[in-house]
């Protein structure tokens, strides 16, 4: 089996609790307070390896009432393990002659006891190919996607 992308319902959230970890990591007053996802939340997925990635929060810019950021926190669950990850993306950024609808900086990873920063790496080229835009149910939607190799140590 391989990653793709989901749609949580009861069976997922009961298996790994996920509408708690999201009430746990949002900014969300609706899902802290609930500990329910505001609709179809999506998820990158691959039961057999035990792992998946979900977005909990977008945040806040400074400069704008009401505006989110590019700058999103992700875990990434691995084997049991919950791994907090903040990334940025640029859209339409050319590197190396090639045009990518998408280019992730990872900012920050914490409480990582498990994998290398190379391993962490390696699983979200993987997982965000398949996320793609949005968690896109639709595989033959076009989105090139880039991850950097280094983690920019992001203070949040």
């Amino acid at each position: 089996m391989a990653f793709k992308n989901a749609i949580i319902d009861d069976r997922l959230d009961k298996k790994y609790s996920l509408s708690y970890i999201y009430g746990e990591h949002t900014n969300s007053w609706y899902g802290r307070q609930c500990h329910k996802f505001p609709y179809d939340w999506r998820i990158v997925i691959d039961e057999e390896l035990d792992c998946w990635f979900m977005n909990c929060m977008y945040f806040d810019d400074p400069e704008l009432d009401h505006a989110k950021l590019n700058k999103s926190l992700w875990i990434l669950y691995y084997k049991g393990e919950h791994i907090r990850i903040i990334l940025d993306y640029d859209i339409k950024q050319e590197i190396d002659n090639v045009v990518y609808n998408r280019v992730y900086k990872i900012l920050s990873i914490r409480d990582n006891k498990t994998l290398s920063e190379k391993e962490i790496i390696a699983l979200l080229r993987e997982i965000l190919a398949v996320y793609k835009w949005d968690g896109s149910l639709d595989e033959k939607e076009e989105c090139t996607i880039y991850v950097r190799e280094e983690v920019l140590k992001d203070e949040v």
